[in-house]
């Protein structure tokens, strides 16, 4: 593999490392959650975080974003802002124990689960149940939480939540994305002038499936949901959804300080790693950390990875490492080519379990050849 140009060193100084755990991670499946796991227990972050944060400093680890579980913290449904007080309080020593080590905690509201009392109530496939009670729990994350969080991200990838409610009908599909967008919105209205607001959007890059005219449809569908609904939303106010009308969205334009982009690390259609498809692999992180730029250029950005597995294959330690040195090797380019990346976030930041080989730690605690590179160490 070639050498990162010496100049990159000079162009992010100071740049800052982050690692991501999700709820279902650090905690395993909740039981009040709409997709309870009784045998998910989580890898021990829960119990061994005051260790596992010193670790990840001493690893240079500056800033870790962390799943706040909406069905740990609401499991039930309030008519007000009313939180669970011992998750409240495993929160707060989370982060006071990230303060004593250096690492900042950004908190990610929404991930993959819901509460199971929400979900019962029809979720984000319901607008006005949407409306009621997402605002109260970002009111109450705020109010417990707000004096210790380094920021927000309050959606995880939202064509995700909007794909993981309706997958299959496009029509429902793009209702739950509009309605997916005015919770972003509302959020943003509740969190806005305090700790910074991140976007975590979804990005790759979108090839039809085959050579057929329903695949190529699909594929400028998807296109334009990955790259111009929440982008332009964001950027202009302006909600663009496939099969719908354009639609101003009060609020919506500048409803992020910060745009972030969620990549998954794969190697496309090739099976093999070897230069050639690393080569390939780079070149298109590369076309999605200048395509996210040119779609909001006014806002700074950060990017975090997750390695995903490839089908068939086991993934080795090595093969993680290789993976993650071109992906740091794109985004370093990308900042000498005036990209503004600041923080990178790998995931997980702990492994899930025993046999993971892609985040920063491993089960043992150990630094990971990839997290290794991930860090420059």
């Amino acid at each position: 593999m070639s050498e990162v140009p010496s100049t990159i060193d000079e162009k992010i100084v100071g740049r800052r490392i982050g690692g991501v755990l999700l709820a279902v991670v650090a905690l395993g499946a909740s039981p009040s959650g709409d997709r309870p796991d009784t045998h998910g227990t989580g890898n021990g972050f829960r119990t061994r975080f005051v260790d596992d944060l010193e670790v990840l400093a001493a690893n240079g680890v500056t800033d870790l974003r962390l799943g706040f579980d909406w069905s740990r913290l609401q499991p039930r449904a309030a008519m007000g802002v009313s939180l669970e007080g011992e998750w409240i309080e495993w929160y707060r020593d989370v982060m006071v124990a990230a303060r004593r080590s250096g690492v900042d905690v950004w908190a990610a509201l929404l991930e993959s689960t819901v509460p199971r009392w929400f979900d019962d109530e029809r979720g984000f496939s319901d607008a006005r149940g949407a409306g009621r009670h997402w605002p109260r729990f970002v009111e109450g994350a705020a109010e417990c939480f707000g004096d210790l969080v380094a920021g927000w991200f309050p959606i995880d990838d939202p064509l995700a939540v909007a794909a993981r409610v309706e997958p299959h009908d496009p029509r429902r599909h793009g209702e739950v994305v509009d309605t997916v967008a005015v919770a972003w919105r509302d959020a943003w209205r509740i969190l806005r002038g305090g700790p910074p607001v991140v976007a975590s959007l979804g990005v790759r890059v979108i090839r039809p499936v085959d050579t057929s005219v329903p695949a190529a449809e699909n594929a400028r569908r998807e296109d334009h949901l990955r790259w111009t609904t929440f982008q332009r939303g964001l950027r202009d106010g302006v909600l663009s959804i496939p099969g719908r009308a354009d639609r101003v969205v009060d609020d919506l334009a500048g409803a992020a300080d910060v745009i972030g982009v969620r990549i998954r690390v794969d190697l496309g259609d090739d099976r093999r790693i070897d230069d050639e498809s690393l080569r390939r692999w780079q070149e298109r992180a590369s076309t999605m950390l200048h395509r996210t730029a040119e779609a909001t250029p006014d806002r700074p950005l950060v990017v975090a990875s997750f390695l995903a597995t490839r089908r068939g294959v086991v993934e080795t330690a090595a093969d993680a490492a290789t993976l993650t040195e071109a992906f740091v090797r794109a985004s370093d380019v990308a900042v000498i080519d005036g990209i503004p990346i600041g923080c990178r976030y790998l995931s997980p930041a702990v492994a899930a379990d025993a046999t993971q080989a892609s985040g920063l730690l491993d089960w043992d605690r150990s630094p990971t050849p990839a997290g290794l590179a991930w860090t420059g160490r």
